[in-house]
């Protein structure tokens, strides 16, 4: 199917949007948890609507925040937290001009 895939459960015309495609990355992230507190991470996967992010031990994360991405170039986006699990989580990036909860 080239415009979305199959539900599990292979039932037939049940079709849903294939997500934005993943890269692999390995670059250096800063979670921003305040003024003065940044938190070291990884990102391992990105996409244009998001990343997983690897931290050094499980920490739990607030439901958003800002992450410093440094790759050829240095960004800050804004994110929210979709999932966690452990050291890793999945994390959206915050439309423009959306403000944090």
């Amino acid at each position: 199917m080239t415009d979305g895939q199959r539900e599990a459960g292979g039932r037939a015309g049940t079709v849903r949007p294939r997500s934005p495609r993943r890269h692999r990355v390995m670059q250096q992230g800063r979670i921003v948890l305040g003024p003065d507190t940044l938190l070291p991470c990884v990102v391992r996967d990105l996409s244009p609507a998001g990343a997983k992010i690897v931290l050094s031990r499980p920490i739990p994360l607030p439901a958003s925040f800002d992450l410093v991405i440094a790759a050829h170039d240095l960004r800050t986006v804004s994110v929210r937290l979709r999932w966690q699990r452990g050291e890793v989580a999945g994390v959206r990036f915050a439309p423009a001009g959306d403000p944090a909860p």
